[in-house]
């Protein structure tokens, strides 16, 4: 189980252990009265991306697509194709 803020993201190796997780997760939930909301919840999934990092049943992965957006910008060198 991985949380960062306000993200939590449950990663196991089969079906009945991500539900087992899952029941885990809420009732701790239930029991200090933290509640979520059902339309922002992906249960399920096989792969899911967060901030810049990919995680899936094979781990978790850094994916350089901000970095990759940024080497493709052109900066103006001069004060001249400023204007």
């Amino acid at each position: 189980i991985y949380v960062y803020i306000n993200d939590i993201i449950i990663a196991s190796k089969n079906i009945e252990e991500h539900l087992k997780y899952i029941k885990t997760v809420l009732d701790i939930f239930n029991k200090v009265y933290i509640y979520i909301l059902i339309e922002k919840s992906f249960i399920a999934y096989s792969s899911v991306r967060l901030l810049s990092y990919i995680v899936n049943g094979e781990g978790v992965a850094k994916t350089d697509n901000r970095i990759a957006i940024f080497k493709k910008l052109k900066f103006p060198n001069t004060l001249k194709t400023l204007e």
